[in-house]
């Protein structure tokens, strides 16, 4: 895949951030880097983590156990030979503003439940 300095690894041990290549095979993937190849994974492992800044971050679904504990991150547009192949970004259930809503409540009906 082109563009590989726009495309980051950072493994559970040391969390620092490397710039990886991504070569996709089928629905499967293996990242590389200068001597270092990593195995294979399956788009369908991966999750969506959320933006942080300009940069979208995918990682491992947290119940593969066995499996490295690492952060993929895409800086700018997805690439459009990744678009399928990666999973959506699913909005949250409950907003922030949702939260503060239910906060408020709960401190409501603690406040009115003790007077």
């Amino acid at each position: 895949m082109s563009g590989s300095s726009n495309v980051w690894l950072a493994d559970g041990d040391s969390a620092l951030k490397r710039r990886v290549r991504i070569e996709v095979i089928g629905k499967t993937f293996a990242l590389y880097e200068q001597q270092w190849r990593s195995e294979v994974y399956f788009f369908g492992d991966l999750v969506y983590r959320g933006k942080e800044r300009e940069t979208h971050v995918f990682a491992l679904e947290d119940g593969i156990k066995a499996r490295p504990a690492w952060k993929l991150g895409i800086r700018g547009e997805i690439p459009a030979e990744l678009t399928a192949l990666l999973p959506r970004a699913k909005p949250p259930l409950i907003s922030n503003i949702g939260l503060l809503v239910i906060a408020f409540l709960c401190l409501a009906i603690v406040y009115f439940a003790a007077t």
